[in-house]
């Protein structure tokens, strides 16, 4: 009972109302208390500051990714544009390889069209003998043109009309196996022309390969 005390209370009457027992406050109490206080201090310091590195730990992160990201694009980048580049060298070395293919091609086509219409026009071969001609001077003497046996008849009906339109007062045609239909060859003593159809494809088709060439 050496810790304890009585405290006594008076009625109004002046009597002894009652009697309790009033134990102090330990110091051992006390301290706990105190220590229980700082340490959740400490705790919300903590806290905040585990705050603060987490959100600078995600910012440092979402940096380095982004900057990690941006390195893969353009690697990514840098790996297509060699692509494209190896597209275009293969396409290029491509078609300089078959050109010449394509060009024969579209000639072997042309031919078989320009045939197809000599045989329904027979008139196809006044159109190339008076092209031709308009090359050849009026001072020119004698003119012979050698014209395809299918064409022979259609050339001499032709004929007065030509030297009309050329101006040439003398001038030969001739029927010659080895001219195809719808194309001539005129021989004067100043030199040739040649005006065969077969000789007029190719320069198509040559023409078509410089061009082409000069633009691959």
């Amino acid at each position: 009972m050496s810790e304890e005390r009585v405290e006594k209370k008076l009625s109004p009457k002046g009597g002894l109302d009652s009697v309790r027992l009033y134990e102090p406050v330990r110091f051992e109490e006390g301290r706990d208390k105190a220590a229980s206080g700082k340490g959740l201090k400490k705790g919300e310091g903590s806290g905040e500051l585990e705050k603060e590195g987490y959100e600078k730990g995600y910012a440092e992160g979402y940096d380095k990714g982004v900057k990690d990201g941006e390195k893969e694009t353009a690697a990514k980048l840098k790996r297509l544009e060699g692509i494209i580049k190896e597209i275009e060298g293969y396409k290029e070395k491509k078609v300089n390889e078959l050109l010449p293919q394509f060009i024969d091609l579209s000639m072997e086509i042309a031919k078989k069209i320009v045939h197809k219409e000599i045989e329904l026009d027979k008139d196809v071969i006044t159109h190339i003998a008076r092209d031709a001609v308009k090359r050849i001077e009026e001072s020119v003497e004698e003119v012979i043109i050698k014209v395809s046996p299918a064409d022979y008849e259609v050339m001499r009906a032709y004929l007065n009309e030509l030297k009309e339109q050329s101006g040439l007062k003398n001038i030969v045609i001739e029927p010659q196996q080895a001219i195809s239909p719808g194309g001539c060859y005129i021989e004067m003593r100043t030199g040739e022309i040649d005006a065969r159809i077969e000789e007029q494809i190719k320069e198509i088709g040559d023409a078509v390969g410089t061009a082409t060439n000069s633009e691959v």
